[in-house]
């Protein structure tokens, strides 16, 4: 299977539900309030996918440098990161320990200096995040990395000619059946129709699916969907 068979650019995701939906395809993205709309519906599902779960393909790594007497470090990477796995320090063959805002506002209080141990993602500088740590580097640890491991987001599009070819990182099936039930969803005035729930199973399916088979799919895992008789 090529690699085009899995992911498409959003002008073909959004011809595949024009043609769904019955109307003529278009040319541009920008091209009528209703290939707008579908963008809109693809940054939607997008978000949605992007919450659902640990992509493999979204897997990413990081390295910070330790400076001496510095306790908040910025993760400046170039996407929006959805979490962060695990952090490493220098050599150390177990991760720091993650912790929650208040344990480490309480460890950072207490001043304490020496190779790190814990760690927290506080708060944010722009769109990056900012890690805290205690104990606090000492000049012995000056230059030292973390080396950070995390799963970012897919970015949103917009409806302008420079993102017809842009190709989302999630299956592009997956992705049509999202837009579709949105739009169909649109068209019933937000009415659950009976072919609406259907088109949301469908794509519901397909994500669950797409994932389980890029994480974990042995041929041994059963999965049990509960449906309609």
């Amino acid at each position: 299977m090529a690699l085009t068979d899995v992911y498409k650019d959003v002008i073909t995701i959004v011809n595949e539900v024009e043609r769904k939906l019955g109307i003529n395809e278009s040319t541009r993205i920008d091209q009528t309030k209703t290939t707008k709309l579908l963008v809109d519906f693809l940054n939607d599902t997008i978000d949605e996918c992007n919450d659902y779960g640990d992509w493999p393909q979204m897997y990413r790594t990081a390295t910070v440098s330790a400076s001496a007497s510095v306790e908040s470090y910025e993760i400046a990477v170039s996407a929006q990161i959805k979490n962060v796995f695990d952090v490493y320090f220098d050599t150390d063959k177990t991760p720091l320990i993650a912790v929650g805002v208040a344990e480490i506002r309480r460890l950072q209080k207490t001043r304490s200096f020496g190779k790190p141990r814990f760690f927290c993602m506080v708060d944010v500088s722009g769109v990056n995040m900012n890690m805290r740590t205690s104990p606090i580097p000492v000049s012995a640890q000056q230059g030292l990395l973390f080396d950070l491991a995390y799963y970012k987001k897919n970015r949103i599009y917009s409806a302008v000619t420079a993102d017809s070819t842009a190709v989302p990182l999630f299956p592009a099936k997956v992705l049509i059946h999202g837009v579709y039930v949105k739009a169909m969803l649109e068209e019933s005035g937000q009415q659950r129709t009976a072919e609406v729930q259907s088109a949301e199973q469908d794509y519901k399916r397909a994500r669950q699916e797409a994932l389980n088979r890029m994480q974990a799919d042995t041929a041994k895992d059963v999965t049990f969907y509960v449906g309609r008789r």
